[in-house]
């Protein structure tokens, strides 16, 4: 099964998303990540620290946020705010998913390919396949699969062409 890679957002887009000021968001995080750390649970679920680059090129603080900690900070907020960030983050998380899902198309376990490569080959050897066929298709279903072989996997015979005159001249004698 596919791993599941943590997306998260800056506490920048958060503070737009809940119109507020970064510094007063920033404050309210490092509340809610003393407050966790002394319940004992897992901060980096919902935030890690960390910085960006300012228009002025100086490093400033920020937080990554995972959708927990947007869940956490919407939680917190009442009213339309809440409800209008809420609605914001999810839209937002559900993008970056989609996003995801095209760059990374579901992984097939290497055993599943490779049962499905066997049952491919007693097939093709039943019927007489000839063997740079068979490995033309191997090649084929093995690149479907994200599995690069190399470029002379398939050995295609090289065929003497035949002199009809020769035949011929064959079968009148």
């Amino acid at each position: 099964m596919r791993d599941l890679v943590k997306t998260t957002i800056t506490s920048m887009e958060v503070a737009q998303m809940v119109e507020k000021e970064h510094s007063k968001l920033l404050k309210d995080i490092r509340r809610y990540s003393e407050q966790l750390n002394e319940a004992k649970i897992g901060l980096v679920d919902f935030f890690t620290e960390s910085t960006y680059i300012d228009g002025k090129g100086e490093s400033r603080p920020c937080f990554m946020v995972t959708k927990k900690g947007c869940e956490f900070i919407a939680h917190k907020l009442t009213g339309q705010k809440g409800t209008e960030f809420t609605a914001r983050y999810i839209n937002r998380f559900h993008e970056m998913e989609q996003q995801q899902e095209k760059m990374n198309p579901v992984e097939i376990p290497v055993g599943e390919v490779a049962s499905y490569l066997k049952a491919m080959d007693r097939i093709a050897v039943r019927q007489n396949l000839a063997p740079y066929k068979i490995a033309a298709n191997f090649k084929r279903v093995s690149e479907q699969f994200g599995i690069q072989l190399s470029e002379d996997f398939v050995n295609v015979p090289e065929y003497n062409q035949m002199d009809f005159s020769d035949f011929i001249d064959r079968e009148r004698e």
